[in-house]
């Protein structure tokens, strides 16, 4: 018992001082010293109050025992263990919570950052090496975080620029796909290799890797949004193993939508450059040039390698919807780069028409009919012009090579491309008028040409290609150089060429039949001007423009080009007033007469120096000599040919008409009278060293065009040798002091000589006299007649003359030399004053010849 009450005692002592020391002793420590005191478990411990005070006060049970030394008791050390053992149950407590925060809620938060706060932004990114199983791709892309949209009030801001932690991006595999698709649903994927960042204001994230497509469709889809618009979306998703310094590993979720710069359609595109050297071996022309293609996308680069395009031209019937193929070509690398103009060297062959298709509403079929002739034709009368064309570019899937979601992503590219014009636009580089042939008419407004239109055309440098021209049909205006549209030529149908090229040259030469010249009303003026230098002048300048259609044949087939246009100047030589060599009266005979008139045929030859030829029709001349109107002459149809014309007119001598187009009632027609006597005077005489004017007046023609050329035409020509002079020889008989004359009859009427009052000289002394008036003077002989002569034979034309009293200057030198000269022939000089009928017509004639052979002769 004292036992048990002491170690009782002393329990309630210790009580009593853990709880002076501890107020707040746990509840395990009482449950587990109650046994010690109570049986009963339900049993609670009294009240310590009344002990305590005793305690303090002095007054316990132990205060008379001797305070002896003993060991801790069991409890003392429990309740220490137990102490100790919470302490630290809260630290480990406290590590584990600190440890599961370090853990668990980063990655939360990281994966909620990343969510709501990355921005990806990817600066390149270069498609290339594509092929069955995917592509290789190359991004160059920029990772921050946008503090504002973090959702802990910017603290991530803080902590980038506090501490720029190191981020570690361990090895792991992206998926591709597109926005609008549900998560786990990809179009391809790419392995990402380690990377290591330095994580400030932002991250450089470079991914080199080779995509492999996973869903065909669905990358072919992208693609061709790639290509058409301006702006496309790529979904990256895929899990990331992240490390935040050395201590946070997390495994993070990406699933971002990152916008790029499409390619918009790639619709700024052209062919800077083109050759068409020569016929290709299937058909067609060969066909090379380098076409250049502006890539507006600033971040993606495509490279799709070795690609096939074709070219189309939209139909005329239907032009949004229907397309011709025209052409294909290929290029051994198609290289987009980003944000530059990328140059893309093409080759293949220009189809023969023969092999173009049509695609009528998508459906591609074999097109036949004149639609394609024309739509080729309107191309390369474009091209030759100098003028663009809009063409159709679409690539071409023919390779079995190629992957399916490439094949189909070629389907989208459609590039609207200028088909460049000819650089030298000059097609026509002249245009001149050959052997022209004019026909008039009464029409005052209708003329007929006739003629060679010679034409070189130019072809473009970059076009070699053999071309013929077959048939062409122009439509040509005539103007005066610089000036207005004066006479259309109008050609109604096609006329057949002769051509041929030599290098890029080709002449063209066509054949141009009666082809009607419609003189502008209101340019009459002007064409006679035209008219007029035409004949008068030595050159001429002539404006031609208009438009022409031709039939070619080339390796593309046969088709029609046009309308080109013309404008040139081409300088012909003109007629020159048939002046440049002087005209000639190779005959002149008088066939008729009246009393007043003598009806008169002429031969007038004259030279063309031009390659113009002219139908003028009946014209009429006058015959001016010594500045009197002495006759007139008139061409039943003359035909003004190149080179030598030798022209029969028939007029009539007659003086009144000096009187007659003067019309001045004051005239002295005998001026015409003198004027008419020494032009036959002169003529009779053998003079050709006189000429005659011949001219035009106002009624020269009945065609108007003509008229006003007309009015002043004006040649000269000389008077033409007669055959034999008329006077052959003579006869003079010393003793009877006679004189015989033989002459002969230059015209192809009779003479009858009336009266013959001539002196002959020797030296210019003076020899003899003659006077004889046959017609009034009854001893003389009868007049004598000297026939017609019709230059059939010698004879024709021949008189002579009975003996006709002569008398001699006896005193004088030349009768000296006369008698010298007897049995012998002596030449005199001889001057006539005659009176003679020419024909019917009664007019004086002086005849004067030098040298006359006279025979001397001494008998009767």
């Amino acid at each position: 018992m004292s036992s048990l009450y002491s170690n009782g005692q002393g329990s309630r002592i210790a009580k009593i001082q853990d709880n002076n020391h501890n107020n707040g002793e746990d509840d395990y420590t009482t449950n587990e010293q109650t046994p010690l005191l109570s049986h009963n478990p339900d049993e609670r411990a009294q009240p310590a109050t009344e002990d305590n005070v005793d305690i303090e006060r002095g007054h316990g049970i132990t205060s008379s025992l001797p305070a002896t030394p003993s060991p801790p008791p069991v409890a003392d050390r429990l309740r220490r263990w137990n102490k100790t053992y919470t302490r630290t149950f809260k630290i480990i407590g406290l590590i584990l919570l600190t440890i599961l925060i370090i853990i668990v809620v980063p990655p939360l938060v990281v994966q909620r950052v990343v969510d709501r706060a990355m921005v990806l932004d990817i600066h390149s990114a270069d498609i290339r090496d594509m092929d069955q199983t995917g592509f290789q791709i190359s991004i160059q892309s920029t990772i921050c975080l946008d503090p504002s949209k973090d959702g802990f009030l910017g603290l991530t801001g803080v902590i980038q620029r506090l501490f720029e932690p190191t981020v570690t991006i361990e090895p792991t595999t992206l998926s591709l796909s597109l926005p609008s698709l549900e998560y786990g649903i990809n179009m391809a994927e790419f392995e990402v290799d380690k990377q290591q960042m330095q994580m400030g204001q932002s991250l450089q994230l470079n991914i080199s890797a080779h995509t492999r497509v996973t869903n065909a469709k669905l990358m072919a889809e992208f693609f061709s949004q790639t290509l058409q618009q301006s702006t496309v979306d790529l979904a990256i998703r895929g899990p990331i193993l992240t490390r935040i310094g050395s201590l946070w590993h997390m495994k993070l979720r990406i699933n971002r939508s990152v916008p790029m710069d499409g390619l918009q359609g790639l619709q700024n595109a052209t062919l800077v450059s083109m050759e068409l050297p020569n016929d290709h071996p299937l058909g067609g022309v060969t066909m090379s040039g380098v076409a250049r293609i502006n890539n507006p996308s600033k971040v993606v680069s495509l490279q799709m390698g070795a690609v096939t395009l074709g070219i189309y031209l939209p139909s005329m019937a239907h032009p949004d919807v229907d397309f011709y193929k025209v052409a294909e070509v290929e290029s051994p690398g198609l290289r987009l780069e980003a944000g530059k103009s990328n140059d893309l060297v093409i080759s293949g062959r220009l189809f023969h028409l023969d092999d173009w298709s049509i695609s009528e509403r998508g459906t591609p079929t074999v097109s036949a009919g004149s639609e394609k002739q024309l739509i080729l034709g309107r191309l390369l009368s474009q091209f030759i012009q100098g003028n663009d064309s809009k063409i159709q570019i679409r690539a071409i899937s023919k390779d079995h090579d190629i992957p399916p979601w490439l094949s189909e992503a070629y389907k989208s590219i459609v590039l609207e491309m200028v088909f460049p014009g000819s650089p030298a636009n000059d097609f026509i580089k002249s245009l001149d008028m050959n052997r022209l042939h004019f026909g008039f008419s009464d029409d005052n407004s209708l003329a007929l040409l006739s003629g060679q239109l010679s034409s070189v055309l130019q072809l473009p440098p970059n076009v070699t290609f053999p071309i013929k021209v077959l048939k062409m049909k122009p439509l040509a205006w005539l103007k005066p150089p610089g000036g207005k549209n004066m006479a259309s030529l109008g050609i109604p149908d096609f006329l057949t060429t002769v051509s041929r090229q030599v290098g890029t040259t080709l002449e063209v030469h066509v054949e141009l039949e009666d082809s009607p010249l419609i003189v502008v009303e209101d340019q009459l003026p002007e064409f006679y001007q035209f008219l007029n230098s035409t004949f008068n002048k030595d050159w001429i300048h002539l404006g031609i423009a208009g438009d022409a259609l031709a039939v070619v044949e080339c390796g593309l087939g046969t088709f029609e080009i046009g309308p080109i246009g013309f404008d040139v100047v081409t300088s012909q030589r003109g007629i020159g007033g048939l002046s440049s060599v002087t005209p000639i009266l190779d005959g002149l005979d008088v066939i008729d007469s009246t009393e007043h008139s003598l009806t008169v045929k002429a031969t007038l030859i004259v030279w063309n120096p031009s390659n113009i030829t002219a139908n003028l029709g009946g014209l009429s001349f006058l015959w001016s000599y010594d500045g009197r109107l002495i006759g007139m002459a008139s061409v039943p149809d003359l035909k003004l040919k190149v080179g030598n014309n030798t022209i029969e007119c028939f007029g009539m001598m007659d003086p009144r008409i000096d009187c007659t187009h003067k019309n001045d009632p004051n005239c002295d027609i005998d001026f015409a009278r003198n004027a008419s006597r020494e032009f036959i005077s002169k003529y009779i005489s053998g003079d050709n060293t006189t000429t005659i004017d011949i001219l035009g007046y106002a009624g020269s023609t009945k065609i108007p065009l003509l008229q006003p050329m007309m009015s002043s035409f004006f040649i000269t020509s000389s008077l033409p040798e007669i055959e034999q002079d008329f006077l052959i020889s003579s006869t003079m008989y010393l003793l009877s002091h006679t004189l015989v004359l033989e002459l002969r009859n230059p015209l192809d009427t009779p003479i009858t000589v009336l009266y013959i009052n001539g002196t002959a000289s020797y030296k210019n002394e003076p020899l003899g006299h003659i006077l004889v008036d046959f017609q009034n003077d009854i001893a003389s002989p009868k007049p004598i007649l000297i026939p017609a002569n019709d230059h059939q034979n010698e004879t024709s034309g021949y008189a002579k003359t009975p003996k006709l009293p002569v008398t001699f200057d006896l005193s004088s030198v030349g009768y000296e030399a006369l008698k010298k000269a007897l049995g012998g022939t002596l030449e005199v000089d001889v001057l006539c004053h005659i009176k003679t009928k020419v024909g019917s017509m009664l007019m004086w004639v002086d005849f004067a010849k030098d040298g006359v052979s006279s025979n001397v002769r001494k008998g009767f």
